[in-house]
């Protein structure tokens, strides 16, 4: 999907940390919160976000916190101070400037992520139309297109109902290891993760391409399976990621600074890249 940007006269900027709360928070703190800010700020204009459902969670660098969005906005509201910051254990440590609290649900999830997954500081989840229909139709991804080389090895997980109890955080940590950053959450929607935001944008652009993929090519019709000769060979796309890792290091750091610079010109001013 491309990114379409609306018109608008004033548009709210995502970057709106004052100096004064850019020395409360810190560098690295103003950092991350620009980056989380620009990420929901993209999802909304890739057309992935559902109302004001669906999180992005980022961990504050050094610290054991991580920055939330305040449930009641929507993500073309979001701005970088309005995130609210709370430890593993879902106590808030910052509300953030909105007058919104976190979702009990939001935190469920990605903390048991966080908490089990120590090589992923950023994850997004989001129910977009394409990743719901493939999560409540397919029962395994198989590689169709060369978009897969970059969401090997897909996770899964059951859908349990609203997630809103403790317990379920064993069994989404158990059925989301190393080295997955895709899960699709059946009958629910797609979540991905990263060592950066960027990362984590990155394979959730890719994982929305082959739904899409799935989709247009009719795969999730009833009793529709793929043909054998369209599924990639294995050995094709762990070649395909040695390539595209030795063309493009830092899997989505090119990608998304492209986009933030594209909001930019915009007249969003993301703050992305600011030396705070």
């Amino acid at each position: 999907m491309m990114l379409r940007l609306p018109w608008a006269l004033n548009p709210l900027k995502i970057n709106d940390i004052t100096e004064k709360l850019a020395v409360v928070y810190g560098r690295a703190e103003c950092e991350a919160r620009c980056k989380l800010a620009t990420a929901y700020r993209l999802t909304h204009f890739m057309g992935w976000d559902e109302l004001i459902y669906g999180h992005l969670t980022l961990k504050i660098p050094s610290t054991n916190y991580l920055l939330i969005n305040p449930f009641g906005l929507h993500y073309d509201e979001i701005t970088a101070s309005s995130l609210v910051k709370i430890d593993i254990n879902g106590k808030v440590i910052d509300a953030g400037t909105s007058k919104f609290d976190f979702q009990r649900t939001g935190y469920i999830i990605h903390s048991a992520i966080h908490q089990s997954r120590r090589d992923l500081n950023a994850l997004m989840h989001v129910h977009s139309r394409a990743g719901v229909g493939v999560a409540s139709t397919v029962t395994t991804i198989l590689p169709i297109c060369q978009h897969s080389v970059f969401i090997d090895p897909v996770s899964y997980h059951p859908f349990r109902g609203i997630v809103t109890e403790e317990a379920e955080k064993l069994e989404l940590a158990a059925n989301f290891k190393a080295p997955s950053k895709c899960l699709l959450m059946r009958n629910h929607g797609l979540l991905t993760g990263g060592g950066t935001i960027e990362e984590a944008f990155f394979r959730m652009h890719m994982f929305q391409t082959v739904c899409q993929a799935y989709i247009d090519a009719g795969y999730t019709h009833t009793n529709r399976f793929v043909p054998a000769d369209n599924v990639i060979d294995e050995y094709v796309i762990e070649k395909s990621k040695r390539a595209a890792a030795a063309q493009t290091g830092a899997p989505g750091m090119l990608e998304f600074a492209a986009l933030a610079r594209k909001l930019d010109r915009a007249g969003y001013e993301t703050g992305y890249g600011n030396k705070w």
